[in-house]
């Protein structure tokens, strides 16, 4: 019993700091960068977007994926943790909103946000990559 607990709770704790980046990177949208929030964790079907957003000067939209690892990860950054099967249910997420919202005519890209965790729940950086793939 004692085992299943830990297994939970890592679970839990991992879809905690996961939250919390998703929050901070929509927070670094919007005061630092000036973009306007449109949806977060938007799905159709099997496909999701951590954040679609609305950069005003730019008349863009912004499909943006949240990636989150520890300072101490092996590997880090986005391209380490993106698949061409993650990129491409990206895009398919992306289609289904721009169809859904009528907004076929504007312009979209497709940007990562990283944000660098302690281990412990406190974000230490965040990093945002325009255009991160096509």
């Amino acid at each position: 019993m004692d085992l299943l607990r830990r297994i939970f709770g890592f679970f839990r704790r991992k879809k905690n700091i996961g939250q919390i980046a998703e929050d901070a990177a929509a927070k670094f949208l919007k005061k630092e960068k000036g973009l306007k929030i449109l949806a977060r964790n938007y799905r159709k079907g099997r496909y999701e977007t951590d954040i679609i957003a609305f950069d005003k000067p730019g008349r863009v939209i912004v499909f943006a994926e949240v990636k989150c690892r520890p300072v101490y990860a092996k590997v880090r950054g986005f391209f380490a943790a993106a698949s061409k099967r993650k990129k491409e249910c990206l895009k398919k997420s992306a289609k289904a909103f721009l169809r859904e919202s009528r907004a076929f005519g504007m312009g979209y890209r497709f940007d990562v946000i990283e944000v660098e965790h302690d281990g412990n729940q406190k974000i230490v950086e965040i990093r945002h990559i325009e255009n991160a793939f096509f």
